[in-house]
């Protein structure tokens, strides 16, 4: 498979994390260009240039990067400038969140199923191999983000 344009990636990327994270458009830019860039980043100004963004709109983005956990700054030896890069944590802090998530929608799912037992019996017996299909699902793709993080934890 042939490597995409630098460009078309960036926009291919800003577009997936708009949707998957409901950030401005700018910061998944930002966030995307991090992530190709690699782990020697780039400073507030060559992001500037690169996106053709105002200070304001470059430092709002970045601030709201930051505080996300998304990046990270740093600097250089005899170089003032913070320099921003992806966390390097950042798929281990892609996948705790996912964790989370699947751990909410298990929670509330089987209070549903306990509800539906108890106050609808009929319609839960109705349902009831799609409901443990779905369970089994949920419990399944939690165990493989667990199994995950800990091959994480264990190469870092």
């Amino acid at each position: 498979m042939e490597a995409p344009v630098k460009k078309e990636l960036i926009e291919a990327l800003g577009m997936h994390f708009e949707n998957l994270y409901k950030m401005p458009p700018l910061a998944t830019r930002i966030y995307a260009m991090l992530i190709l860039t690699g782990s020697e980043g780039q400073t507030f100004e060559e992001l500037m240039e690169a996106t053709e963004a105002s200070k304001s709109s470059v430092s709002t983005s970045i601030n709201l990067l930051l505080q996300t956990q998304k990046i990270e700054y740093f600097t250089k030896p005899g170089d003032r400038k913070r320099h921003f890069r992806k966390n390097a944590n950042y798929l281990k802090n892609r996948l705790v969140n996912y964790t989370q998530q699947a751990n909410k929608e298990l929670k509330l799912f089987e209070l549903t199923c306990a509800f539906m037992k108890q106050n609808h019996q009929a319609s839960y017996i109705k349902n009831e191999k799609l409901t443990t299909i779905y369970r089994d699902y949920l419990k399944a793709i939690k165990l493989l983000m667990e199994t995950t993080i800990n091959k994480l934890d264990e190469i870092n």
